[in-house]
């Protein structure tokens, strides 16, 4: 399966638009719930409004933050599976020159702004593990600094990858053929 032949008249395949979809509701689930843990020890600002958290309290921000958790581990294994099967994780992301191939275009910047999505994840996902499991992990907590280091990291990560998804819904809302061919809306009549 090519990448060319997958984007061609219709979008995305379905497996990438559910892999999209599912990790914009449990991105919104965990920034939501990771804000309420947040306002149980604030540090750097003062809180954020309760209005924009999920959980109500600490206990029931973390059950919503570890079953978030959990849908993304999920998900991002069967994304990065069927991204290296199909050969799109090579074409779209790890090459930066362009491409000759039609459909599945995207620019050096684009690239390198995916690649930093990916190292940003990475970084949530160590430090968020630092944060969860101290003790039975003290040495990947130790590595970033200790336990407030490591929330620090998590902060920041979550505030980068805040700003990358709202820059891509800006950028998905002002071209409404990618946003109808990512809810699988595009389909060329033959």
């Amino acid at each position: 399966m090519t990448t060319a032949s997958t984007d061609i008249g219709g979008g995305p395949p379905l497996w990438v638009r559910l892999c999209h979809w599912t990790n914009a509701v449990v991105f919104l689930l965990m920034l939501t719930s990771g804000w309420q843990v947040f306002n149980a020890s604030p540090f750097w600002i003062d809180h954020f409004p309760t209005a924009l958290t999920l959980g109500g309290s600490l206990p029931g921000a973390l059950l919503w933050h570890f079953a978030g958790m959990w849908v993304l581990a999920a998900n991002g294994i069967v994304a990065l599976t069927l991204l290296a099967a199909s050969g799109r994780l090579r074409h779209l992301y790890l090459s930066l020159g362009r491409s000759h191939k039609p459909g599945g275009e995207r620019s050096r910047v684009q690239k390198i702004a995916y690649l930093g999505v990916l190292v940003l994840l990475t970084l949530e996902i160590l430090s968020g593990l630092a944060i969860w499991k101290p003790v039975q992990l003290q040495a990947l907590t130790q590595l970033a600094g200790g336990f407030q280091r490591a929330r620090e990291v998590h902060f920041i990560c979550m505030a980068l990858l805040g700003m990358f998804v709202a820059g891509h819904v800006v950028l998905a809302l002002s071209s409404p053929r990618l946003l109808l061919a990512m809810l699988g809306l595009n389909r060329r009549t033959r």
